[in-house]
């Protein structure tokens, strides 16, 4: 009998409690809450092997230790009494997702036996659906899309308010367009260089909300700031590539080209931004 089959026998020593065999073998995932459920089962699988490899410890005993105690939560055997409690904090973590449901959301009730079977599989490095990255990767990336959801849901006016805002004042005399959608009046035009997009600049600048909440002004510091145009907003990025040093323009900044759907707190997501800069010089780097 090789080694993994050993600890397919272990696990299933283990896990009797659960009245389920939990030997390695592919799973059908027949829907989103199964994905996730073995995609969790993959992750935690994927962690729990690192750490008992990192400790150089016996992956047997380990394994049986972790399967106890997601299965028990309780019990206590003194040299693997880590991997007992490694196995009750996933218990209790799996247990809040099944009351709560999986990436906050109730529709979702996550599968114990698909979770650990994917803990199982993993652990066997055996016959697995997903592996530790491309896990990994789906969760985040559900976890993005659940949050872009969220934030739309929330936030989503400020797209619609900005757009009628800046399409409102596109008309307004002396305001130039780019084809990127950002808007400019100039106040005053510098006869300097124009920066490149590797240069670093020193700009002065007042910040607004569409509203006119102030939410950042080196103004009103009294402070210039330095940095490099390939390091900010790809707004501030594009149009001072366009000023000349010396210039001094208002500036209005489609959500896209701000901060998208981040929150930035005063700037909430999808908000479009207003911006006096002066171009006072390009910095030495």
């Amino acid at each position: 009998m090789n080694i993994k089959h050993i600890f397919a026998v272990a696990l299933i020593v283990a896990l009797t409690a659960c009245n389920k065999e939990y030997t390695p073998k592919n799973i059908e995932l027949a829907n989103e809450s199964d994905s996730i459920s073995y995609a969790m089962g993959v992750v935690y699988g994927t962690q729990l092997s690192q750490y008992i490899n990192a400790k150089n410890d016996s992956v047997y005993d380990g394994v049986v230790e972790v399967c106890k105690g997601l299965s028990k939560g309780v019990n206590n055997h003194d040299k693997y009494a880590k991997y007992e409690m490694i196995g009750k904090q996933i218990g209790q973590m799996f247990k809040k997702n099944q009351e709560e449901g999986l990436m906050g959301d109730s529709l979702l009730i996550p599968d114990k036996d698909i979770f650990v079977q994917a803990l199982a599989n993993t652990l066997l490095e055996d016959q697995e659906a997903m592996t530790g990255m491309e896990a990994n990767t789906y969760l985040q990336t559900l976890q993005m899309e659940q949050q872009r959801q969220e934030n739309e849901r929330l936030y989503g006016a400020n797209r619609l308010a900005g757009e009628e805002f800046l399409a409102a004042k596109k008309n307004e005399p002396g305001i130039t367009a780019t084809e990127s959608g950002i808007l400019y009046q100039v106040i005053k035009n510098g006869k300097g260089p124009k920066p490149t997009i590797d240069d670093n600049v020193k700009v002065h600048y007042h910040g607004t909300l569409i509203d006119g909440t102030v939410f950042d002004s080196s103004v009103d510091r009294g402070t210039p700031i330095e940095f490099a145009l390939r390091g900010v907003i790809p707004g501030w990025t594009e149009v001072l590539q366009l000023m000349p040093v010396g210039s001094k323009w208002k500036v209005y900044i489609p959500q896209e080209l701000a901060y998208g759907d981040r929150n930035m707190g005063t700037i909430k997501p999808f908000s479009a931004l207003i911006f006096d800069i002066e171009l006072l010089e390009i910095a030495k780097k």
